[in-house]
């Protein structure tokens, strides 16, 4: 039996139990999770037959898109929709989106901010795998932490601030797919497995605290906006298979009829994973209609995402020196179901006055299951005792070393935004005038329930009695109400002035309850209810311009300066688990609701970018400062876990950072280069309790899991009429442990990533492609934390050490890309 087959006869073993016992409802959800990635779901083959089938009628009644008609993405149509375009342009960014919703922009030179744009374009020249994975190879000042150790559910790192699928993570980044805030509500956390690489037309990662995009940016925001019949007309097939198991499959179609235009693509990935018990199975679908027309733009649009994965966590040192493939404890599959729908109409409505509108609605259905170590066990045994006496407590009672949480979490979310622009004269000077309102509503419906468990020698939980009732019942409703404007005035053709204010109110109501560790039923309810207006500065001048020389060497020589504050309030999970008398385990257990103060970034932002000559290289440099108050983290407790503690305020922390960046292309060559410093310290004292027990923080202590310095340097040459190689490189320097906020251990050490790519196009239609990734198989860790290994059997839950997540080894893939 290979490893695969036998990893899913250990999984079946293991959930044997809890499978047949027709009394739990929410462990036969759970069990769903187990079942085999090729025993329910129909194989690749079978989407790919049905596309081809329906593609091919729709292309026959394709036609070009209506000439008058804008297209509905702010950039240049991609290189991969056409062999007109060469593979080596670059993408030319034309303007820069002022607010979340689809409209009217900004040129660049009217931009206060070092906002990098990218199209997907870009995301096929690097043979990325998801969107996640292109920011963190090429985009300026990001990187990827794996501590959930699955490569669909990955946390980004962008200025000292996380977009995470962890729980417990302090969330500081806001994420917009066409003007929808896709920040789950229960924990602001983001499922990057929720977003199809195939409906991504261009992005804007926009930095700082930039009050119009709303709650949670404190760092900075992303802006997706997504493919229609448009701007990426014709039928795409994409496959490829390699390593780890990995295929692949990508499907696309745009087409358009007179003012009418629809799109819809998807994405099918099947992988076993380079670790033990580590499988994914993704299916993303995205579709879109539209009308254009006269002025008027209308675009319906549906995503659509079902995946099951597992996550492993992080593993001891130890463990790893023995096979990095190694394991601490399993299985922990994670399953989600998305059904997004979303409306957007740009209209014109008068004489330079246009109107915008975005609805949406937005569930999430999610399913999880966590092997751990019991919460009350002490002292691990032995895995020659029977399963339900393999441990002792605190008492030195002989108790199960296991336990299974099994998780069902429902949000649904709904809201629409209105959005007036007046783009004219005021004064006899340019000048672009946007003021909008928004509501959001949200719901979210969290049970919990344990179900007690041994170990194998695998160290997989194996249940050894049915499942509990349920422990925690938790209902929360949100409501957000929002008023802004933004005004961008030309004091002079070479002098541009955006000044910008939001007002943010947000009201959390929570029900249910929850069960402490002596059975007693603790009431959750609670309202909470925050409100800021928060201010916005922008200036930009280009003093070239200014000092009229016609042709300068410096192209778009811009230089400029920026002040904003983005606001966070505490979500739902933070207010419900911030009493360090009662501590949490995330995402399982909620007790008590001491209030959280909202979070508050301030913003400080100057620097210049320009480009040589017409067609030459475009550079960029920026300094940054954020200033944060009463920042929210989650403080780990003494135990045999990692995801038990409650949530505390930070009086103050700080962020201060340089950005420089190049790019361009010169003859057959394509390049980029980024080059990051970000120093995050605290800049408070402050005592806070870690696994390991208390510690003190002091001003200048580095804030855990932010490396310093990070590096990237990248190539594409055409060595041949239409064949390409490429290079990427990505350095990140040390970074301390997780929680380990008073610098105390040792830190990670830097790395250095090299990946290689290469395509080459057969015909005017057909391209072959292959990718390695980590070609220097860099044996590397991208973050850790000190734990208890329960499994050394020393009494207090185990001798600590570094528990770390070891990035993948050198991985290899080739596939086929076909347009017509």
């Amino acid at each position: 039996m290979n490893r695969r087959g036998r990893e899913h006869a250990i999984v079946k073993q293991a959930t044997a139990f809890f499978v047949g016992t027709e009394s739990s409802k929410l462990g036969t959800q759970v069990a769903e999770v187990f079942r085999p990635m090729n025993g329910k779901n129909p194989p690749i083959g079978s989407f790919l037959f049905l596309f081809l089938f329906l593609s091919v009628p729709l292309t026959q009644g394709h036609s070009q898109p209506n000439p008058s008609a804008e297209s509905d993405v702010q950039a240049s149509q991609p290189a991969s929709q056409g062999s007109q375009v060469s593979p080596l342009e670059l993408p030319e960014v034309t303007v820069v989106g002022v607010t979340p919703i689809p409209s009217v922009g900004l040129p660049p030179t009217h931009v206060a901010g070092n906002v990098q744009s990218a199209e997907d374009e870009d995301i096929h020249r690097l043979e990325s795998l998801n969107l996640a994975q292109f920011l963190n190879r090429q985009l300026n000042d990001v990187t990827i932490t794996e501590f959930s150790e699955n490569p669909f559910q990955p946390d980004i790192l962008y200025r000292g601030f996380f977009a995470s699928p962890v729980i417990g993570t302090p969330i500081g980044i806001s994420i917009y797919q066409d003007g929808v805030r896709i920040n789950e509500p229960f924990a602001d956390v983001i499922l990057w497995d929720l977003v199809p690489r195939v409906a991504i037309a261009n992005l804007d990662l926009i930095p700082g605290s930039n009050p119009l995009f709303g709650l949670n940016t404190l760092g900075g925001s992303l802006s997706l906006r997504t493919k229609s019949g448009f701007s990426h007309p014709g039928t795409q097939v994409e496959s490829y298979a390699g390593s780890f198991g990995r295929k692949f499959l990508e499907v696309q179609h745009g087409g358009s009829q007179g003012p009418f235009d629809w799109f819809f693509g998807g994405d099918f990935v099947e992988e076993d994973g380079w670790r033990k018990f580590s499988p994914s199975n993704l299916h993303q679908f995205f579709a879109k209609a539209g009308y254009q027309e006269q002025g008027t733009d209308v675009d319906l649009s549906y995503t659509f995402a079902k995946n099951k994965l597992l996550g492993l966590g992080l593993t001891p040192e130890s463990f790893l020196a023995i096979d990095p493939a190694n394991i601490y404890t399993a299985p922990d599959p994670f399953r989600d179901e998305l059904h997004m729908v979303t409306l957007n109409v740009h209209q014109e409505w008068a004489k330079d006055w246009t109107f915008a509108a975005t609805t949406y609605y937005r569930g999430n259905s999610i399913d999880s299951l966590g092997g751990d170590v019991a919460e009350n066990a002490d002292q691990f045994r032995g895995f020659g005792f029977p399963l339900d006496a393999q441990a002792f407590d605190e008492e030195g009672n002989i108790i199960p070393a296991a336990v299974l949480h099994l998780v069902h979490l429902k949000e649904d979310q709904g809201g629409a935004t209105l959005q007036f622009q007046r783009d004219a004269p005021f004064l006899g000077k340019e000048n672009l005038f946007i003021a909008g309102m928004g509501w959001d509503y949200g719901q979210s419906y969290f049970t919990q329930a344990n179900q007690p468990a041994g170990f194998s020698v695998e160290r997989i939980t194996i249940p050894i009695a049915p499942v509990e009732a349920p422990r925690f019942n938790v209902r929360t409703i949100d409501n957000y109400g929002a008023v802004y404007f933004t005004d961008t005035f030309s004091l002079a053709p070479f002098l541009h002035l955006t000044p910008s204010l939001r007002w943010q109110w947000a009201e959390v109501n929570l029900a249910g309850f929850g069960t402490d560790e002596e059975g007693v039923q603790h009431d959750l309810g609670g309202t909470h209810v925050f409100d800021r207006v928060n201010p916005a500065v922008g200036i930009t001048c280009q003093p070239l311009l200014w000092a009229g020389i016609e042709k300068p060497p410096l192209q778009d020589l811009t230089v400029y300066f920026d002040y904003n504050e983005g606001f966070r309030i505490p979500t739902p999970v933070e207010l419900v688990g911030a009493n360090p008398a009662v501590p949490v385990l995330l995402p399982n257990a909620f007790l008590s609701d001491p209030p959280l103060a909202p979070v508050v970034a301030r913003t400080y932002e100057v620097g210049m970018r320009g480009k040589f000559g017409e067609a030459g290289m475009q550079w960029n440099l920026s300094f940054y400062r954020i200033d944060v108050t009463n920042d929210i983290l989650f403080l780990t407790v003494p135990g045999p876990t990692a995801a038990r503690g409650f949530f505390q305020n930070i009086a103050a922390d700080r962020r201060d950072g340089v950005e420089v960046g190049i790019r361009g292309s010169w003859q057959k060559l394509h390049y980029y280069a980024n080059w990051s410093f970000c120093e995050a310290t605290y800049q408070t004292t402050a005592t806070l309790m870690t696994n390991q027990g208390p510690e003190t923080i002091h001003p200048g202590d580095r804030i855990p899991s932010i490396p310093q310095q990070l590096a990237k340097v990248g190539v594409e040459y055409e060595l041949l009429p239409g064949w390409l190689l490429g290079a990427d490189l990505q350095y990140v320097s040390t970074s301390f442990l997780r929680s380990d906020d008073a610098n105390r251990f040792p830190t990670l050490p830097e790395y250095v990533i090299l990946n290689v790519q290469s395509r080459y196009r057969i015909s005017p239609n057909v391209e072959v492609f292959a990718l390695a990734t980590n070609v220097l198989n860099e044996r590397f860790f991208t973050t850790g934390m000190m734990l208890p290994n329960f499994f050394t059997g020393t009494p207090g839950g185990g001798t600590a050490e570094r528990f770390l997540a070891p990035g993948a080894p050198i991985g290899g893939w080739a596939g086929l890309r076909i347009h017509f």
